[in-house]
């Protein structure tokens, strides 16, 4: 009985994890900041329908702008980078995406916590405001890497895929 070796799991190139990290902040920021926007024009329950529906087509441009700036940048040059140092692509399936979203988390927070740290002299954040934010900042990140590990899952998946 002849037991044939198992090919090595294919590597993934930081260039590959780099261009799946702006596929997946794209993504990331569509969700984000229509949700968001949806969101905070469903608190204004006095208001028409035809007028939310107004200010969420005025706001959405910047929403974008604003989801794309804090996705794509960490999403394409921190992320994929921390995590193939941190050997977090290596491994797979449930694992990989708890090491993702841990990573994903601690870096969309330290981004936030930089961004107060730099602005705080200039404009102080009402108490309780920072700690909300940083939460958000976490979601955000799992979110993103939630994105991030069905891409790559989706990319395994076509390459394990045997020709009929």
């Amino acid at each position: 009985m002849t037991n044939s070796p198992t090919p090595p799991a294919r590597g993934h190139s930081i260039l590959r994890l780099m261009s799946t990290g702006l596929l997946s902040g794209i993504i990331s920021a569509l969700i984000a900041a229509s949700t968001l926007l949806a969101l905070s024009d469903a608190q204004y329950f006095g208001s028409a329908a035809g007028s939310a529906a107004k200010n969420y087509a005025d706001d959405l441009p910047t929403a974008l702008l604003a989801a794309f700036l804090w996705f794509l940048p960490v999403g394409i040059f921190v992320f994929p980078p921390a995590a193939n140092f941190l050997g977090a692509v290596s491994s797979a399936g449930n694992l990989r995406l708890l090491k993702f979203v841990a990573l994903a988390a601690i870096l969309w927070c330290l981004l936030a916590e930089v961004i107060y740290l730099v602005l705080s002299p200039l404009a102080p954040a009402p108490p309780g405001v920072q700690r909300d934010d940083l939460i958000s900042a976490a979601l955000s990140g799992v979110l993103f890497a939630i994105v991030y590990d069905l891409l790559l899952r989706r990319r395994d998946y076509l390459l394990n895929r045997k020709p009929r």
